[in-house]
């Protein structure tokens, strides 16, 4: 910043001698007159003739008294000092030499002079260092002086620079506020532009898709790549235009561009008809032309199906299976744009078209089920022929659900819609297909069914344990190991919950009712037959026929006797067949109460005529024996509940009222009449009842057997021991020859006897009395 000149300056010592600058004693400090003088300033040989000295004096004995001079303070100190030293030491010679003043006075001057002279080349040796001290602080001051300068020439040329910030300042606020006004003008103008630009190729995008559409070969858009941007853009566009009515022409825009995007569905329509149709026509003439094997049979329905779907192009692919197009889901927000209808159109058509070309499968199904029945022999191999015609069913609605999943996978036709507005065909294009795969099991159960109902349950009941335990969990997990894929295995459920399962309970029904209408001969009504076990080898050995000649029992169903009542035979095996299973299958109720209710009705009423061509015994006896088989079977066999809602009329409101009226005695007012029927309670209630077959068959065992040992306990009260001791005998004969079971003839003594001791101690008591 500065020259080197500035910091390097020393000056000389020795030019400042002959200019010496005067130091007051107060501000500068004097050298030591104790320091010797150095060069040239050694004192020089005085000129003048020295005085002479005596040598003896008569004041003069000795060498003088030492005395300690004081010490200098300071070099301003140092004069008086010395003085009064030099002072003390001529009194003490005056003292002791009067003549010594004589001699003194020219040394002293002499002294002083040179004192003098000393004392100004001291004072200049002593002052070199402060003098350089000083012209050091006076460069430091000149510096100093001259950063300050600059300084202050700075802050001057800052406050101007600051003066001239602030009227620049001024003067631009107004044109930053004019600027700050364009660029938000500039900026809604560019919005405004980019909105006019957005809004414009809503129109804009006309011109070029109605060429591209009306265009010859326009088919052949389907192919391209951006077909379903078109279709995307076509729907943004219908959507714009029915959100701002308001704008110039969008009613006409909207109507041209709905138009454009039914053309464009229509090509896909068009193509996925078109390839359908032609390879329907092919499959249709093959398989009329000759007969094929089960792989050619394959080919023709599904493996050039799965071909199609490859040639229909990559854009018909992700349309038929992609979700984007999916309008009207439940919770969708597009479920009200105008364009909603015109998509449900197309799968309207494209489902149709679908299940009409599936239509061959349907009479290949009827075909193939003939030949099994001209082949397979149904009416002696039942079961091997039923389960060829299933396998085969399910095997090809499993094809059918496979074909169904490649088309139509994740895609809008397998979609759940809401109910939408203005459009008045189902949307439930998913239970269509399902129904169109399902539709073969009604074609197996239509063609099953004349087979399974000539009569013999175990057909049917055989054909359900065999779907069960093959494709159906078991409630065991016995055959998890055995389980096939998942994949027929909904198919299955399908088959036995709709049709097997219904058929089932009808059949079983249909054996009940016949139960009501059974006509028991004379040796049905036998009482005293003696019991005979009916086992596995005992059923062997009658192949499977029946005791009675129309019933089919099986030891393995329920331990029953061959001298039990038909109905009650008909009714075990009803009972058991239905209970069992490997798959907990919802147990219709109604089916178990009906059977338990005919056949507890049969037996009374062929108790009634027991009792009307024999005794009183005979008919309780018979309800007894065959009531207890069907109560025993309740509980071996685990048979769940017996019961059925029943809705009936309760008319007691209307007695009820009746009787009030009566009591106030305006039975036969007209106008006491209104106020009950007003309230309903001249009208009969309809009441839901539970009705438990097994309770009522418990019922009419309890009474019969309380009716049974209370006639033998009156004959047993016979004082006379004989005669008690004979109707004793007569008792155990009777049970002996009615009842094989030990526990139940041990059961039924027990009873009456404990009353009869109950009875004994009785009149016993009383006669002492």
């Amino acid at each position: 910043m500065y020259e080197d000149s500035w910091y390097t300056y020393v000056p000389d010592s020795h030019s400042k001698k002959d200019d010496p600058v005067p130091q007051s004693s107060n501000h500068r400090r004097r050298e030591s007159l104790l320091k010797q003088p150095n060069g040239s300033n050694q004192i020089s040989s005085p000129q003048d003739p020295i005085l002479e000295l005596y040598e003896e004096s008569p004041g003069m004995n000795g060498p003088p008294k030492a005395t300690l001079a004081r010490r200098a303070k300071s070099y301003s100190d140092f004069y008086d000092a010395a003085v009064t030293f030099l002072g003390k030491e001529t009194v003490i010679e005056k003292s002791k030499d009067v003549f010594e003043v004589f001699e003194i006075s020219p040394n002293v001057k002499l002294l002083e002079s040179r004192f003098e002279d000393l004392e100004d080349e001291l004072l200049d040796e002593s002052q070199e260092q402060y003098r350089l001290h000083r012209d050091q602080l006076i460069l430091s001051e000149r510096h100093l002086d001259t950063l300050l300068n600059d300084t202050t020439a700075a802050l001057d040329l800052l406050a101007t620079l600051s003066e001239s910030f602030k009227s620049v300042e001024s003067e631009t606020t107004t044109f930053q506020a004019q600027c700050e006004d364009l660029l938000d003008e500039q900026k809604r103008l560019r919005e405004l532009a980019d909105e006019v630009g957005t809004d414009l190729q809503y129109y804009a995008y006309l011109e070029p898709l109605t060429r591209r559409l009306n265009a010859p070969g326009s088919g052949r858009l389907v192919r391209n790549d951006d077909f379903l941007d078109m279709l995307m853009n076509l729907n943004t566009c219908i959507d714009f235009m029915d959100q701002h009515p308001n704008y110039r022409d969008s009613t006409v825009y909207k109507t041209r561009y709905s138009t454009l995007l039914e053309r464009a569905l229509n090509l896909v329509q068009n193509a996925v008809s078109s390839a359908l149709h032609d390879v329907s026509e092919d499959v249709a003439k093959e398989l009329k032309a000759k007969e094929h094997n089960e792989t050619a049979e394959y080919i023709l329905l599904y493996g050039k199906y799965e071909t199609v779907y490859e040639n229909l192009g990559l854009p018909i692919q992700k349309l038929l299976k992609s979700a984007d197009f999916a309008f009207g889901q439940k919770g969708d927000d597009k479920a009200s744009s105008p364009y909603v209808n015109q998509y449900h159109e197309l799968f309207n058509q494209l489902i149709d078209t679908f299940l009409k070309s599936r239509e061959t499968v349907g009479s290949l199904v009827s075909k193939n089920l003939r030949k099994f029945a001209t082949k397979e022999k149904p009416e002696t191999d039942f079961e091997a022929f039923a389960r060829v015609c299933i396998q085969h069913v399910l095997d090809i609605c499993y094809n059918e659900q496979k074909l169904v999943t490649q088309f139509f996978q994740d895609g809008p036709l397998l979609a759940d819609y809401q109910p939408l507005e203005a459009y008045t065909k189902s949307s439930e294009y998913a239970g269509r297909l399902e129904n169109n795969i399902l539709s073969h099991l009604e074609t197996l159960h239509t063609f099953l069914l004349p087979y399974l109902s000539n009569g013999d349950l175990q057909r049917i009941c055989g054909l359900v344990n065999w779907l069960e335990t093959m494709y159906m969990v078991s409630n065991d997990e016995d055959f998890d190991n055995d389980q096939p894929a998942d994949s027929r295995r909904s198919i299955a459920q399908a088959l036995l919950n709709k049709y097997l399962w219904k058929s089932l309970d009808s059949l079983f029904l249909k054996a009940a009712t016949e139960i009501e209408h059974f006509k028991p001969s004379r040796e049905d009504l036998k009482v005293t037959a003696k019991a005979k076990i009916i086992t596995n080898e005992t059923a062997k050995s009658t192949n499977g026929q029946g005791i009675d000649g129309k019933v089919q029992v099986h030891g393995t169903h329920a331990p029953l006797v061959s001298n039990s009542y038909p109905t009650v035979k008909s009714a075990v095996k009803l009972l058991v067949m239905y209970n069992e299973g490997v798959y907990d299958r919802p147990r219709t109720s109604d089916v178990l109460y009906e059977i338990v209710h005919q056949v507890t009705e049969s037996l009374q009423k062929a108790a009634t005529v027991i009792k009307r061509t024999g005794t009183m015994m005979d008919a309780q006896l018979f309800l007894i024996r065959n009531l207890m088989f069907i109560e025993n079977l309740f509980m071996t066999q685990e048979i769940p509940d017996v019961v059925r809602q029943s809705a009936e009329f309760d008319f007691s409101p209307i007695w009820d009222t009746i009787q009030e009226l009566q009591d106030r005695k305006q039975l036969f007012n007209p106008l006491a009449y209104i106020t009950p029927l007003v309230k309903g309670n001249l009208l009969p209630a309809v009441v839901d009842r539970v009705l438990d077959a097994r309770k009522e068959l418990e019922k009419v065992l309890v009474q019969q057997i309380t009716a049974f040992t209370k006639t033998w306990q009156a004959r047993l009260a016979e004082k006379d021991t004989k005669k008690r001791d004979l109707v004793a005998r007569e008792l155990e004969i009777l049970l002996d020859k009615a009842f094989d079971d030990d526990t139940t003839r041990a059961a039924l003594l027990k009873m009456i006897r404990a009353e009869e001791s109950e009875e004994y101690v009785l009149c016993h008591t009383s006669s002492e009395s």
